[in-house]
């Protein structure tokens, strides 16, 4: 018969082992989480191939360099050499639209609550427009996308005299909002945070950009989409978006471009260049200069990746290195390694 002290000791040993065991497991995952970290930090797992899943891309779209000036280059970053970036990125599906047999209705609905209430003018199969003269005499048009609803207004406020003052940068922000919301343009994917607004002045029947405020004849609001996978986009002006609005006096609409072109969540991952291979595609002249106010000798201060949309419709999502430099200095070069573009 077991006695109290013996069943006392029994559990005593039974403690004392457990809980050996437990330390000694306890080391054993340790020293195995510890050989992992090394042995990761000496032999990386290499990261998956990439996908490639859609074959070969369409090339990207650019407009004519911003100069023809044959221009030279140097690296002039804080390191004094150009940054590394990832090895592959993911490409994404643009979203895409589909006609619709009340589009034109729709488009008509639009524009009438910005005072289009013309017929529409056919332009194509799928653009239309509209024309109206406001009470100050400022006359319109409009041309609309019946399937994707992008839009183009323009207006003869260049040799038209309105009265008024030109409003301040959050009322001049609410006014591009209540715009976009008036003609029931999607901005759900606009980061805020991102929204530019620029004064400009009028010369020769050109805009400007105003050297101050109470210079200037209008203002410009340009609107933002948000990154994407921690990138960001950019267009086809570094400080431009697709998305504008130009304000007058007393917040009267002069002029506005919605490009509304958005990504899906179908991916596939691509293998990126080196920014060192890129550098040398811009220094051969095959990137598109988006920006420059210099004389020909450029100095690069930065490098960085972002995804770009054109104003023309794209299939897919695609990242490009962007150039930045002396005297507003911008010029992206394609990201994706050439053997998966279809030229």
């Amino acid at each position: 018969m077991i006695t109290l002290s013996q069943a006392s000791h029994d559990t005593k040993d039974i403690l004392k082992w457990g809980g050996l065991f437990i330390a000694g497991l306890v080391i054993v995952v340790v020293f195995i989480q510890l050989f992992l970290i090394v042995k990761e930090a000496i032999f990386p797992t290499p990261p998956p191939k990439p996908t490639v899943a859609f074959g070969k891309l369409e090339a990207q779209v650019f407009p004519s360099n911003i100069t023809n000036q044959k221009l030279s280059y140097k690296i002039n970053t804080l390191t004094g050499s150009l940054p590394s970036y990832f090895d592959q990125v993911k490409i994404f599906k643009m979203k895409t639209y589909a006609p619709d047999l009340l589009g034109l209705k729709n488009a008509q609905a639009k524009v009438i609550g910005l005072g289009f209430t013309s017929s529409p003018i056919k332009i194509s199969d799928s653009t239309y427009q509209w024309t109206t003269t406001d009470d100050s005499g400022l006359s319109k048009s409009i041309k609309m996308d019946i399937i994707t609803y992008d839009f183009v207004l323009t207006s003869n406020f260049a040799s038209t005299s309105l009265p008024g003052s030109l409003p301040d940068k959050n009322t001049a922000i609410k006014s591009a909002s209540k715009f976009l919301s008036d003609i029931s343009y999607p901005v759900n994917d606009i980061d805020n945070d991102k929204t530019q607004v620029n004064y400009f002045s009028l010369a020769n029947g050109q805009l400007i950009p105003s050297s101050s405020v109470s210079n200037a004849q209008t203002v410009e609001v340009d609107l933002f989409q948000k990154d994407i996978n921690k990138i960001s986009i950019i267009y086809e002006g570094p400080k431009t978006s697709n998305l504008n609005v130009l304000i007058g006096n007393d917040g009267k609409i002069l002029q506005s471009l919605g490009i509304h072109q958005t990504a899906t969540e179908e991916f596939a991952t691509y293998p990126v260049k080196t920014t060192k291979q890129a550098f040398d595609e811009l220094q051969d002249g095959n990137g598109y200069v988006a920006s420059y106010q210099g004389s020909g000798n450029v100095s690069i201060t930065d490098v960085s990746v972002a995804y770009y949309i054109a104003t023309k419709t794209q299939k897919y999502l695609m990242p490009v290195f962007v150039f930045q430099g002396n005297d507003n200095f911008y010029a992206y070069v394609p990201a994706v390694t050439d053997e998966w573009i279809d030229k």
